[in-house]
């Protein structure tokens, strides 16, 4: 998704804050990022967004690759069988992946990678692991994972996470051990350096066990602010970027590069705080959705560069439905709902009922600046139709703990069921973020979570959506797509739902 260029003369790169020169032979791909991975360790996290993702998939390889189409393949498990009650799942490995300083990745690699996950006193994250109870090394070559419950999403997951060597870290502390700076992986790319503020250097494994990389080395650059970024985009010191729609007539006609677009599982949505009563009443709730033009927040906001959602999955999910109620903008619709909820205009102008004013905060995060363009352009439309909508902009450290404490009338982020479509954690009776409930909804998520075959989940998903939907659970508003500026004569990029650099290792470079 971005463009590259091969390098025909000796360039210099940072490394370990001296100087090195790069053989004029040599192809390189230098990536920009606003960002700086806090670390490299795949203990951090479960890759799956841009900056943390590109080291992670880089360095080291996982038991599985989740697929463009939402399947699991083999990468370090050649093969896996499970149990009949789906709980365990015993992976036999490739015999010839190496870790980079040629040492076998073993079956004890996996016990510890999963191992030290779930130990709190590592300081890593379980994602894709929470439902793990016990791994065993059968030998060498075979390890046996045993889950608490059933989890369809774990090969996806839990498959997805870096493998470490426990020949390196066995016995240290993993929450400060210098392996977080410079780490070694089995992945395609290998660490050459890592300047913090500055650039991170990677260089392809020649005997790398799926296959040796086309492009010899990687470059992260880390730089302070967009404009920047833009610069050396139309310079060719960097080839590729992360852009939002508004950086597109800027790199749109510079020679050499090109925009990859890629649709995404990421989208936007009203969430709703039940303990207020004006949200009870279903027909206030769709006649606010009635009042969002969400089609021209689409067009002014991203510039097209995104799609209407009218549920809870996003056309770039493998669980997506078209089969949903939709709600499209109906400022008539809109007023004869509130009209027959008993909601009057006052004095004002404003809506009231009871004495009360139909006036509610939207709670943002001070940094989205896309989100809060939606509003201002939200705000504007609800007002003549007598609702007054706030705005609130809070710190990003701040704004979990009033979601978590119910302190909002409304809030709007973005959601990103990126591996797997389940959002139970959001939706189910309990786990909610602002009291809704609805039996309906708890046991078509049970459904989603109930079986390992994904024809039956594709079908429990389509319903989930429709009955959210049709309940108007959440006000959905919008799916953005990724925008990725890349070399013009890149080839093999291929779109992917949660990672474009999945298969980095087959790009090449025209020369």
């Amino acid at each position: 998704m971005r463009n590259t260029r091969t390098i025909l003369r000796s360039i210099f790169l940072l490394a370990a804050g001296t100087l090195m020169a790069l053989p004029a032979h040599a192809s390189q791909l230098v990536l920009g990022s606003l960002e700086e991975p806090p670390n490299l360790s795949a203990l951090t996290d479960l890759p799956h967004h841009f900056p943390e993702h590109v080291p992670q998939t880089l360095l080291f390889d996982s038991l599985t690759q989740f697929m463009p189409d939402g399947t699991v393949l083999p990468k370090l498990a050649a093969r896996w069988e499970v149990s009949k009650d789906g709980r365990v799942y015993t992976f036999t490995l490739v015999p010839n992946a190496k870790f980079h300083d040629g040492t076998p990745v073993t079956a004890e690699d996996v016990k510890f990678t999963f191992d030290a996950a779930k130990d709190p006193a590592t300081k890593s994250s379980d994602e894709g692991l929470e439902t793990v109870e016990k791994v065993e090394v059968l030998n060498p070559r075979t390890v046996r994972v045993t889950l608490s419950k059933l989890t369809p999403q774990f090969l996806a997951e839990g498959g997805a996470r870096g493998i470490v060597p426990k020949h390196v870290l066995a016995g240290k502390d993993l929450a400060t051990d210098p392996f977080n700076l410079k780490p070694v992986g089995s992945g395609p790319y290998r660490l050459v350096s890592f300047t913090p503020g500055q650039a991170i250097v990677f260089a392809a494994v020649p005997d790398f066990y799926r296959g040796a990389p086309k492009i010899e080395r990687i470059v992260f650059k880390i730089l302070p602010d967009q404009n920047v970024i833009l610069t050396q985009l139309r310079a060719g010191e960097i080839q590729y970027a992360l852009l939002q729609p508004r950086d597109l007539p800027v790199v749109e006609h510079t020679a050499g590069l090109r925009v990859v677009e890629s649709p995404t599982p990421r989208f936007y949505d009203l969430t709703l705080n039940y303990q207020r009563p004006y949200w009870q009443d279903r027909r206030v709730r769709e006649a606010i959705l009635r009042g969002i033009d969400r089609e021209a927040i689409v067009q002014k906001v991203l510039l097209g560069h995104g799609q209407v959602i009218a549920a809870n999955a996003t056309p770039a999910s493998w669980a997506f439905s078209k089969d949903v109620p939709t709600y499209p903008t109906d400022p008539d619709r809109a007023q004869q709902l509130l009209n027959e909820a008993g909601w009057r205009p006052g004095p004002d102008g404003i809506r009231m009922k009871n004495g009360v004013p139909l006036r509610f905060t939207v709670m943002l995060k001070n940094v989205d600046r896309t989100l809060e363009q939606v509003f201002v352009i939200t705000q504007q439309r609800l007002k003549p139709l007598g609702v007054d909508l706030r705005i609130e902009r809070v710190e990003p450290g701040v704004f979990p703990q009033r979601m978590r404490g119910g302190q909002f009338d409304a809030l709007s982020r973005v959601w990103n069921p990126v591996y797997d479509p389940d959002q139970s954690n959001q939706l189910k009776t309990g786990n909610r973020y602002g009291g809704y409930s609805n039996p309906e909804v708890d046991a078509l998520l049970a459904r989603t979570l109930g079986t390992l075959d994904r024809a039956q989940r594709k079908q429990a998903y389509a319903a989930l959506q429709r009955a959210l939907s049709q309940d108007l659970a959440r006000l959905y508003l919008f799916t953005e797509n990724e925008l990725h500026v890349v070399p013009a004569g890149l080839r093999g990029i291929q779109w992917h739902p949660v990672n474009i650099f999945w298969n980095l290792k087959d790009w090449t470079l025209d020369k």
